[in-house]
């Protein structure tokens, strides 16, 4: 698989995005990653509305906390006749020693679009 697009997104868990334990809320991270994975394949479309993702898989390895700050990078990795393959990493900043450690990961399958061109033509 080769990888064609990368793009990397970055946020602060602040007091807005997470309950009142300090743990960052479900469906702010979900918006976030599902707006990066977008992110990845507009290119790949014609008009501005990209369709609708057709498969897509999340696993959370552990939780981010209020001022934690965290990374989401897309990889567009594989891209064959029926859609396009977004692989989605969730890491967070680990100590001082700039390390990272991965919180979550997603992948998902957005379909390939068969639009056909249509030319108009006017008379002047």
């Amino acid at each position: 698989m080769q990888t064609i697009n990368h793009i990397n997104s970055t946020f602060k868990v602040t007091k807005n995005v997470s309950n009142t334990n300090g743990f960052l809320l479900p469906n702010f991270l979900y918006e976030k990653i599902k707006e990066t994975a977008y992110e990845s394949v507009k290119k790949f479309y014609l008009q501005e509305n990209i369709p609708e993702f057709s498969d897509f898989k999340f696993k959370m390895y552990k939780n981010a906390f209020l001022n934690d700050k965290l990374t989401i990078q897309a990889q567009l990795v594989k891209q064959d006749d029926k859609g396009y393959w977004v692989n989605i990493f969730i890491t967070k900043s680990k100590n001082r020693l700039n390390h990272q450690e991965t919180i979550g990961s997603a992948l998902f399958k957005f379909p390939k679009v068969k639009e056909a061109y249509h030319e108009s033509k006017t008379a002047c």
